[in-house]
């Protein structure tokens, strides 16, 4: 019956619902969350934004017309309208202002993009890890049910042996509170499940009108683990993003105190403008007349510019030591990592025969207990060993896919399908 209850329970979720997969989660996501549409119109932001500074690197170009018409006058006389009209092209190629300006830009598009990536990775191993820790709730709540169902069993075989006086009223309790017992832990376990499943929803920005149905994953127990974590170490030195964007920020630094050190360098630009100005419109370019322009400017703070050098020098310092330890803390996550991903890759095959043990041993202690060789204490010694070692072996295989993941978003790159 609780079978049935369960099975009943799970397929409820389904009407209108989205098939959810380890295969799909990104497309899912991709289609229903804000949080991956807000980080891809960022990145849109950003990569506009750069084109523009560029654009401003190369030159700038302007076109005005106007017209004047004064409509008081005192003492009055005949006015006439003013027309004028500029069309000017200039360009700071020569500009080392505009020059590292664009420098800058570019480092902070760079750092955007790498932020918007790591935003992004940060989401989707969130996302796979509330999946699998939502299937691995899954898989506890099948076999707390199964739990549930093997304490009724012998609930009743109890019950009915002590109607014929062939037990105690001590070994009835007992069998009773096993029983309630196992069906406080299925609703404990039901419980953590929906809340898990609404984590996914909020993660993905589905709405309480629609559902989610979970398509069922076994993890893939094949992948090789490195003997030596250093190689990992090494991968994630050139593609880590927090690295990544830690470099960018002390680049950035190391620009702005070389400009800072060279802001007397002359600055020269030069254009060309296209005039005219007269009380009619103008029928043609040739009553456009025309101007050249060069600007060489030379300009230094004699006061303020040795404590900007020295300010932008302790920036610079400031953020290359911010990238060292960001070295450091990288490498000390990945190796803890590593760790973790070899305690659950050697405890996988312990916990599976912890399981075919203790599935054993109450396969042998609920056959006893029938021809009544052991006590109900002893059988329901072995149903919680039974019940323990299959939770065990759950969480084993699905917290060794959970620290692939986590690996591989540390390191950078898929080390590990």
């Amino acid at each position: 019956m609780m079978k049935l209850l369960l099975i009943l329970f799970l397929s409820s979720q389904s009407a209108d619902s989205i098939y959810l997969s380890y295969d799909n989660l990104i497309e899912v996501a991709e289609k229903y969350s804000p949080a991956l549409k807000e980080i891809k119109f960022n990145l849109g932001a950003s990569r506009t934004g750069i084109a523009g500074d560029i654009a401003r690197f190369l030159g700038s170009g302007e076109f005005t017309i106007s017209k004047t018409d004064i409509t008081y006058q005192n003492p009055p006389q005949e006015i006439t309208p003013l027309y004028s009209s500029y069309l000017t092209l200039s360009t700071n190629l020569l500009s080392t202002s505009n020059l590292f300006n664009t420098i800058n830009s570019y480092f902070g598009f760079k750092s955007d993009e790498v932020n918007c990536q790591n935003l992004r990775e940060q989401f989707i191993l969130n996302l796979k890890t509330q999946y699998l820790n939502t299937i691995k709730l899954k898989k506890t709540l099948e076999a707390y049910s199964k739990a549930v169902e093997r304490s009724k069993i012998y609930y009743d075989l109890v019950n009915e042996r002590y109607k014929m006086g062939m037990v105690s009223k001590v070994d009835l309790l007992t069998a009773e509170i096993e029983l309630k017992n196992a069906e406080i832990n299925f609703l404990n376990s039901r419980n953590a499940y929906l809340k898990s499943l609404e984590q996914i929803k909020s993660l993905l920005g589905i709405t309480a009108s629609n559902a989610i149905e979970l398509v069922d994953y076994i993890p893939k127990i094949d992948s090789i683990v490195p003997a030596n974590p250093e190689e990992l170490v090494n991968t994630a030195m050139k593609h880590n993003a927090t690295l990544i964007g830690s470099k960018n920020l002390m680049n950035t630094a190391r620009t702005n105190l070389i400009y800072t050190i060279s802001s007397f360098v002359p600055q020269v630009s030069f254009g060309k403008t296209w005039y005219y100005q007269g009380s009619d419109i103008p029928e043609a370019l040739s009553n456009y007349g025309e101007t050249e322009n060069w600007t060489i400017k030379a300009y230094i703070n004699i006061l303020n510019y040795p404590f900007s050098v020295v300010q932008q020098a302790q920036v610079e310092r400031s953020l290359s030591y911010s990238y060292k330890k960001s070295v450091f803390d990288v490498a000390a996550k990945v190796r803890s990592a590593y760790d973790d991903l070899q305690y659950y890759f050697n405890t996988l095959d312990l916990a599976e025969l912890r399981f075919e043990q203790a599935k054993s041993a109450y396969e042998l202690a609920s056959a006893q207990y029938k021809e009544g060789l052991v006590s109900i204490l002893q059988l329901m010694d072995t149903e919680a060993s039974l019940l323990q070692s299959e939770v065990g072996l759950i969480d084993a295989m699905y917290n060794y896919t959970i620290a692939k993941e986590t690996l591989n978003f540390l390191v950078g790159t898929e080390v590990f399908r």
